[in-house]
């Protein structure tokens, strides 16, 4: 979580000069290298003013580890005080609910030595439309909530 004086794109920035691809390039290939994923926010949409532009330059992102190992968290972005910076604060939900999630894919699931045999052995369908792409989608889906079931679920313990 920091101040990284740069944008990840477009929506980071509104007012002030458009802005570039070269802007956001560098910062961009560095997040996705590294596997980094910024964790939502809440409150202010901008980080970050000198009362003329508004950027979003002030993020918490986190690799798929802090994902899989911390509860469900949001960061808040709050009134600045004193600076033309927004503090950030971490709010980490420690209630567990047992509410059906949507099941979303981990980069570190690909990783897992069985990943392509599972995509191989549940791509039944030949693809002609985008209904059979749809079942081919789903059935790979259902296999991999089982992966992550098995493997990934209360990683703390394990």
């Amino acid at each position: 979580m920091g101040d990284f004086n740069s944008i990840l794109g477009v929506e980071d920035r509104i007012k002030g000069r458009k802005v570039q691809d070269n802007e956001t390039k560098d910062f961009r290939e560095v997040v996705e290298e590294c596997n980094l994923n910024e964790l939502p926010t809440i409150g202010r949409s901008y980080t970050w003013t000198n009362s003329h532009v508004f950027s979003r330059i002030d993020k918490a992102l986190v690799n798929y580890k802090w994902m899989l190992n911390m509860p469900p968290g949001q960061v808040h972005v709050m009134n600045p005080l004193f600076s033309n910076h927004s503090p950030l604060g971490i709010e980490i939900n420690m209630k567990y609910d047992n509410k059906k999630r949507p099941f979303k894919f981990y980069n570190c699931m690909a990783d897992h030595p069985d990943f392509e045999q599972i995509v191989e052995t549940n791509w039944k369908w030949k693809v002609g439309t985008m209904e059979d792409i749809w079942q081919n989608l789903k059935s790979v889906k259902t296999a991999l909530k089982q992966l992550n079931n098995k493997e990934f679920i209360n990683v703390k313990q394990k």
